[in-house]
C-alpha cells in the first residue's frame, strides 16, 4: 500500500511539473516572439529555462529533503534523457533541415561539461565549484546580450496582454514548484520501499520525468518547423542543468557521492554530449550525408539509452 501510495503521489507530482512547464513555455514563448527574438534565443532562453525549471525545482526539493544524489542523478540524467531520447527523435525531422546555432553557445556547453568533470572526479561539489558554476552562469547570460533581435510583424501583433502573460507565468511558476516537490517525495518513498540506491531513481524516474517539458517543447517546435528552435532549448537546457544545479547541490550539501555517478554517468553524458556536438556541426551544412547520419544516429541514441538505462538496475 506504502508503495502504490507513493506511485501515485509520484505521478500526480510528475503531471501537475508537467502541466506547469506547459503553460510557461507556452507564455515565456509568447513573450519572446512579442519582443521579436529568434527561434534560437527563444530556445536558448525562455524555452531552456522553462523546461528546466522542474529539475531546478526538483533538485532544491532533493536538497531540502536530504536527498543530494536525486539532484545530482536529475541534472546529469536530464541531460543524457535530453539528447538521447529527444534530441534522437528530432534527428528524423532534422535529417533534411540546415541549422542556424552559434558556437559561442556550443564552445559553453562543452565548458560546461569539462567543469563538471573536474567538480566531480573528487565524488563531492564544494562551495568553491560551485562559485565556478556561478561565473559560468553569469557567462552564459553575458553571452545571450550579443545575440541580435528579430524584428517581424508578426512579433508585434500579440492577443495576450502583458499583464495576463506575466499572471499566468507566475501562476505556472506555483504548479512547478508544488510539482516537484510531490516528485520528490514520491521518489525517495519508492527508492527506500524498493531498495533503490537515491542516484538511479534520480537518473531515471524523476530525470526521464522532468525531461517531458522538453520533449512536448519538441514536438511543438518541430510541428512549426522550427528545428532551430529545438536545438537552442536543448542546448540551453544542458548548461542550464548543469550551472545551476551542480552549485545548488554544492552550496547545500556536502556529500560524497558513489564513485559510479562519475565513470559510468559523468562519462556516459560526456558520450552524448559529443556526439550532439558532432551532429549539430553537421546540421550547420546542407547535404545527403546528414539525410542518412541522421536518422542511423537517431537509431542508435535509442538503442544506446536503452543499454544505459538497463545497466542501471
Amino acid at each position: 500500500m506504502e508503495l502504490l501510495f507513493a506511485s501515485l503521489i509520484f505521478l500526480i507530482g510528475l503531471g501537475i511539473l508537467f502541466s506547469g512547464a506547459e503553460v510557461f513555455i507556452h507564455y515565456s514563448s509568447q513573450l519572446g516572439t512579442k519582443l521579436g527574438i529568434s527561434d534560437v534565443v527563444i530556445g536558448i532562453t525562455l524555452v531552456a529555462l522553462g523546461t528546466s525549471i522542474p529539475e531546478i525545482f526538483v533538485s532544491i526539493s532533493s536538497i531540502i529533503n536530504d536527498a543530494p544524489a536525486i539532484a545530482l542523478g536529475n541534472s546529469i540524467g536530464s541531460n543524457i534523457s535530453n539528447i538521447a531520447i529527444i534530441y534522437g527523435i528530432s534527428l528524423f525531422w532534422l535529417a533534411s533541415k540546415t541549422l542556424d546555432i552559434s558556437l559561442r553557445n556550443i564552445f559553453i556547453l562543452i565548458l560546461s561539461v569539462l567543469i563538471a568533470g573536474w567538480a566531480l572526479y573528487d565524488l563531492t561539489i564544494s562551495i568553491g565549484d560551485s562559485i565556478v558554476f556561478i561565473a559560468l552562469f553569469i557567462l552564459f547570460v553575458l553571452n545571450l546580450f550579443r545575440e541580435k533581435p528579430e524584428e517581424s510583424e508578426e512579433n508585434k501583433r500579440q492577443d495576450e496582454s502583458l499583464s495576463k502573460v506575466s499572471i499566468l507565468i507566475i501562476v505556472s511558476l506555483v504548479l512547478l514548484s508544488i510539482g516537484s516537490e510531490l516528485t520528490v517525495r514520491g521518489a525517495v518513498d519508492l527508492a527506500t520501499g524498493l531498495g533503490i540506491p537515491d542516484a538511479v531513481i534520480g537518473l531515471t524516474m524523476v530525470a526521464i520525468g522532468t525531461s517531458l517539458p522538453e520533449l512536448a517543447a519538441t514536438i511543438s517546435a518541430l510541428r512549426r518547423n522550427k528545428g532551430n528552435m529545438v536545438v537552442g532549448n536543448i542546448v540551453g537546457s544542458n548548461i542550464l542543468n548543469i550551472v545551476l544545479i551542480f552549485p545548488i547541490i554544492g552550496i547545500g550539501s556536502s556529500t560524497f557521492f558513489d564513485q559510479e555517478i562519475f565513470n559510468r554517468d559523468f562519462m556516459v553524458m560526456s558520450i552524448f554530449t559529443a556526439t550532439f556536438i558532432l551532429l549539430v556541426t553537421v546540421g550547420k551544412q546542407s547535404g545527403g550525408l546528414k539525410k542518412v547520419l541522421y536518422p542511423v544516429f537517431g537509431v542508435g541514441m535509442f538503442i544506446s539509452m536503452i543499454y544505459y538505462l538497463t545497466s542501471l538496475f
